[in-house]
């Protein structure tokens, strides 16, 4: 065999693999939860002809642009290492493609039993799901779990799929998926646990408390999961409203020493978990009136936890509802200096206030009104145009969400926990520095709800899915003409009267998707220039109208072009050899399909996404106006208090009556003559002067 074909049978398989796996990344991704609930109902047993990937290998095998008698151990090995660098490089895509040339290869298909080839299965799930594409790392994890619990990479096949259930949040699809896979062995008690806890989860997500904390309870303290299954069993009891049931599941995890990691498994989920539930008993101890009890409990929070801020908080609540001005006033100052940039500030300074206002210091309680009012107004103000404003409430989430990662992404790095600023930032979602203009005040008080984070996600997977649409078409395309000849060495560079057709109609519907985001940015910034009063709003509204007319003809257009390129796609494709043909005709389709999908899909989301970004918003300005209503109220009892003390005292002076402040400075008044002066003792005493003067 001549060395020009060896390279054109291994450029193909590699360029085969790349579009599969681009092909399957981008079906996972547009689908993922679907993909995971659906699975649930597969049967337990699924041929191996019925996987895509495999089915191209095989065919190419058969017209011999793939050798399979070239694979060995020690290429195996080499091939591994390199994907295995790719995935601990975080280049999750890259490594997926090159493991999936080695798991679906004909040429690795004598090395089932190997643990190399095991282990490169185990690697594939993990690539794909640290990719986002958690229908396909199911699939993948799928076949290293169908080995049985005596296989190596069984359990941290089994410990991705859970981790997958409880991302996704599908805790009931995944939990049907793995338990459809039957096997001989039975499974060990750590899997067991972890399949408990997917059950709680889904009754509890389902409102079936009693089921759910029936389930709970059966996982044992040697399971990853046991002390997240011991904390959610204490919310279960909060809101069945059995607070001391509670308190004493909570008590189980907050009680235990961190470093004892027999009492069970103590990991990095381990220490939120015990924040949460300190947290916990804190809050039900304040609504049972225990407030040295919360006091207590909160500041058994440690310094570097996120939930710092909520306890010191809540801490001066605690000791205000008890009376305890004094360390109420210690604790919100101290929470105001410590987190300045934390979304409960206006709540913390109206505390201030009303700690003042109980302690008769009306003058000090009026100031702190003052100054929330001042500064919390113009937020007021400014929420209230993002709420009417849908390009402002976008910059807004962005820089929110922005700001929230690069906080969580300062906190994970080596394991490491936040420290306090940092903590102040990720309760926010904003940075821990002093904000400086409304909009960052703004962002400083927004807290993003998870399932818009969620949200968010799937918005930016989506946005990268459509731009990487097209180029997976023609990946698919190119394969099509790779294996259209024949005779390997015979393949020509010249493109045929379809191909050249099919590349024009591709490139029309690009430079039409283009012209979308385009006019759309254009909006943008059309909107934007009406906000700074840059351009007079009849004219804004008009040229409005100009840009919407010319965005509906575009997508028009693009819609036809679509099709063009559907049909053009289609007459490419007839040109690979027929036994590979159906199948590159199918996917084809199936990654123009996806294509439109992508994108049809990336607007559905945008639309969610401000639909929640909308629900946040309100929500926020009717909490901060609510707070600044209580402000200027605060304001008014302030003046009162002012006044019904000047009352007082004017009738204790009518009555012959000194207050209390004057009557020490009247008796050194009356002890002088008008031709001295007083000069207070400034010495000092010492303690053995007065021993046993009596």
């Amino acid at each position: 065999m001549s060395a020009a074909p060896g390279r054109h049978r291994h450029g193909v398989a590699v360029g085969t693999a790349v579009a599969l796996a681009a092909a399957l990344i981008a079906r996972a991704a547009v689908a993922a939860p679907a993909a995971a609930t659906a699975a649930a109902g597969k049967p337990a047993e699924r041929p191996a002809a019925a996987d895509p990937v495999a089915k191209y290998f095989t065919e190419l095998a058969a017209v011999k642009l793939i050798d399979a008698e070239s694979g060995t151990l020690e290429t195996l090995r080499r091939e591994l290492g390199a994907a295995e660098l790719l995935l601990r490089d975080g280049a999750f895509g890259s490594a997926a493609v090159a493991l999936y040339a080695i798991v679906k290869s004909p040429r690795y298909a004598a090395f089932t039993d190997f643990v190399e080839l095991q282990n490169a299965e185990y690697d594939l799930g993990v690539a794909l799901a640290r990719a986002g594409s958690y229908g396909a790392a199911l699939d993948a994890l799928e076949v290293v779990l169908r080995r049985g619990p005596a296989a190596p990479y069984w359990g941290p096949a089994h410990r991705r799929a859970v981790d997958i259930a409880l991302e996704t949040r599908d805790h009931a699809g995944i939990l049907a998926r793995l338990e459809a896979m039957k096997t001989a062995d039975p499974i060990p008690p750590s899997a067991a646990g972890e399949r408990a806890y997917l059950r709680g989860r889904a009754a509890y997500d389902a409102g079936k408390l009693a089921d759910a904390e029936g389930e709970l309870v059966l996982i044992s303290k040697q399971s990853r999961l046991y002390s997240s299954a011991v904390y959610l069993r204490g919310v279960i009891r909060a809101r069945q409203n059995k607070f001391r049931d509670s308190a004493e599941a909570m008590c189980e995890v907050a009680a235990t020493q961190d470093n004892d990691k027999v009492t069970f498994v103590v990991d990095q989920r381990y220490f939120t978990i015990k924040d949460l539930a300190r947290l916990g008993l804190g809050r039900i101890a304040h609504e049972q009136g225990e407030y040295d009890d919360a006091y207590y409990h909160y500041f058994q929070i440690p310094d570097d936890s996120v939930y710092l801020p909520d306890a010191l908080f809540e801490a001066s609540w605690s000791m205000y509802q008890k009376r305890e001005l004094a360390t109420a006033r210690d604790l919100v100052k101290e929470f105001l200096v410590a987190f300045p940039s934390s979304p409960l500030w206006p709540e913390a300074s109206l505390l201030a206030g009303y700690v003042e206002l109980a302690d008769c210091k009306f003058d000090d309680s009026q100031k702190w009104y003052d100054e929330l009012a001042r500064k919390l107004q113009p937020i007021v103000d400014e929420i209230d145009r993002v709420r009417k404003d849908p390009e402002l409430r976008k910059q807004l989430f962005a820089s929110a969400i922005t700001r929230y990662r690069e906080v969580k992404d300062t906190g994970e790095i080596a394991g490491k926990k936040p420290d306090k600023a940092q903590a102040t930032a990720g309760a926010a979602g904003a940075s821990p520095a002093t904000t400086g203009t409304t909009m960052d005040e703004l962002v400083a008080l927004l807290r993003l709800d998870p399932r818009f984070l969620r949200l968010s996600d799937a918005i930016t997977g989506m946005h990268e899915q459509a731009q990487t649409a097209p180029a997976v078409v023609r990946q698919w395309q190119q394969l099509a003409r790779q294996v259209a000849e024949t005779r390997v060495a015979a393949v020509s560079a010249t493109r045929t009267l379809e191909q050249e057709q099919l590349a024009d109609a591709n490139a029309v519907v690009e430079d039409l998707r283009r012209l979308v985001g385009q006019i759309r940015a254009e909006k943008s910034d059309l909107a934007r220039a009406r906000r700074d009063g840059m351009i007079a709003a009849g004219e804004a509204g008009e040229e409005d109208a100009r840009l919407d007319k010319l965005l509906e003809r575009t997508r028009a257009a693009e819609r036809k072009a679509v099709a063009a390129a559907d049909r053009a796609a289609e007459a490419a494709a007839t040109q690979a050899q027929p036994g590979i043909r159906p199948m590159i005709q199918a996917d084809l389709a199936d990654a123009r399909r996806l294509d439109k999908a992508a994108h049809a899909l990336h607007d559905k989301l945008e639309q969610a996404g401000d639909r929640l970004a909308q629900q946040a918003v309100d929500r926020l300005y009717a909490d901060t106006r609510r707070v600044l209503d209580k402000a200027k109220l605060g304001k008014v009892d302030a003046i009162i208090g002012q006044k019904r003390k000047l009352d007082i005292a004017v009738q204790d002076l009518a009555a012959g009556r000194f207050p209390e402040e004057l009557i020490g400075r009247m008796w050194n008044a009356s002890m002088i003559g008008d031709d001295e002066e007083f000069w207070p003792w400034q010495g000092e005493y010492w303690a053995d002067e007065y021993e046993g003067w009596r």
